[in-house]
């Protein structure tokens, strides 16, 4: 059994989940914490709660949203700190709380793998300030991945019936909306932002996004809704976004577990080992029991005829009528061709090639049946 570990940090309440994706395995451990962080005199941090023993000196919230800003982040007492360093340190006080990690119970057999999610309308240099920012807090070994990537893993592992799907999703929060498209697993292009107050429904912002790389609605497998924030407590509306996008489109359209949890699910579920398959692995369904099928045993010259014949001569000779028989079945073909074809054609066509195929056959079979009886 392994294990993985899973970290979001929400715009107000963050995930740690413990979770393995092995079959029959007990359900995922989930700890849900306050999206503030709170600074000790000491130096010392902890994530949500009321700080340690009531010495915290400052908190920090908002801190998600103002990533890759020049400006960072202020604090209770005003001291300005960088966005992508807060963040990196909520991530260490959520994966503190599952420590020490025990050296075994990961994919590879140590300790156990810990990705952690990141919004998923983030360009690329944002998610590499934070990146940069777990490096120098010497956190190097945490893997990074968007929340719509993290989702689809969660849906893949526990939903869908078929691999290598495209799947949407439509994250929702207090700013606006996200609309995000995976493919096997793997984020397509950009997601597609959409501030709050735009005027256009959840149906058209996801046709928008689909529109963008030429695809339609049919094209897409699943939807799977999320939010954050106070968007998020608001189950009934999301629910109802999902039945608008499912009468609307014709999509199996489902509601995140939390929903904010289901990209910190995902994570924990990538992190013990999940990849997404890129295609159904099905059982050729031959009966075990028999050594020969009817299918084999019914074409002429087959293995089940061949084990009958022990004089070595006889085979050779089973194995070189066997191919004028197929190669007269070729020639009876061909002349019901020419038969059916244009009486002008002219003379030279194709028979003169098929009888001389056909002779080189019946050498290289002859020459085959001659080195059995060689060796027999």
């Amino acid at each position: 059994m392994s294990v993985g570990i899973g970290l979001r940090v929400g715009s107000i309440v963050s995930h740690t989940v413990i979770a393995s994706n092995d079959a029959g395995t007990p359900d995922p451990i989930v700890i849900v914490r306050d999206t503030v962080l709170h600074v000790g005199s000491d130096g010392s941090t902890v994530l949500g709660g009321a700080g340690q023993d009531g010495v915290t000196e400052h908190t920090l919230s908002g801190f998600l949203s103002r990533v890759g800003e020049p400006e960072g982040v202020a604090a209770s007492d005003g001291t300005r700190y960088r966005a992508e360093d807060v963040v990196a340190t909520a991530i260490s006080s959520l994966l503190h709380e599952c420590e020490p990690l025990p050296d075994h119970g990961g994919r590879d057999g140590g300790t156990p793998h810990v990705w952690a999610t990141y919004p998923s309308n983030w360009d690329p240099e944002t998610v590499a300030d934070l990146r940069e920012s777990l490096d120098y807090g010497g956190m190097p070994q945490i893997t990074l991945v968007s929340d719509a990537e993290a989702s689809c893993a969660w849906f893949e592992s526990e939903v869908a019936e078929t691999p290598g799907q495209l799947i949407g999703t439509y994250h929702a929060d207090d700013a606006g909306t996200s609309v995000s498209l995976v493919r096997s697993g793997v984020l397509v292009g950009r997601s597609f932002r959409f501030p709050a107050g735009s005027g256009t429904s959840p149906t058209a912002q996801l046709s928008t996004a689909l529109g963008a790389f030429g695809w339609l609605p049919s094209n897409l497998d699943a939807v799977i809704v999320t939010g954050d924030g106070l968007v998020a407590r608001d189950t009934v509306a999301l629910k109802g976004v999902a039945t608008a996008l499912t009468d609307r489109l014709g999509v199996h359209s489902v509601v995140g577990p939390g929903p904010e949890q289901a990209a910190a699910l995902g994570a924990a579920i990538l992190a013990a080992g999940f990849q997404t398959p890129a295609m159904a692995i099905r059982r050729i369904g031959l009966p075990p029991s028999y050594d020969v099928t009817e299918v084999i045993s019914a074409i002429p010259g087959s293995v089940r005829e061949v084990r009958e014949v022990t004089d070595a001569h006889e085979r050779s000779s089973l194995l070189t009528a066997s191919a004028v028989g197929a190669i007269q079945a070729v020639s009876d073909v061909d002349a019901d061709d020419d038969q059916e074809g244009d009486d002008d054609a002219p003379s030279g066509g194709g028979r003169p090639l098929v009888l001389a195929g056909a002779l080189a056959l019946i050498a290289a079979v002859a020459l085959i049946g001659a080195v059995l009886v060689f060796l027999l």
